[in-house]
């Protein structure tokens, strides 16, 4: 089972990873916000996704003794 949520937790880090830069277009669209407050969620998301990836892969390289 930890494999299944290792792998969860790979593609959707992986995912939002690549999907950032769209939407971070689609918030620069709104006018009142700043070019900072922009940069700001920008590394909020990236890190998100980085974290979203390190734990599935810490998961699937984890004991391969207990499946639960």
């Amino acid at each position: 089972m930890k494999k299944v949520w290792g792998a969860m937790l790979l593609l959707m880090g992986l995912a939002m990873f690549f999907t950032i830069p769209s939407k971070a277009r689609q918030i620069q669209e709104i006018r009142e916000l700043s070019g900072g407050t922009v940069l700001l969620m920008k590394f909020c998301f990236y890190l998100i996704s980085i974290l979203l990836m390190g734990g599935g892969i810490q998961k699937l390289k984890g004991n391969t003794d207990e499946d639960s």
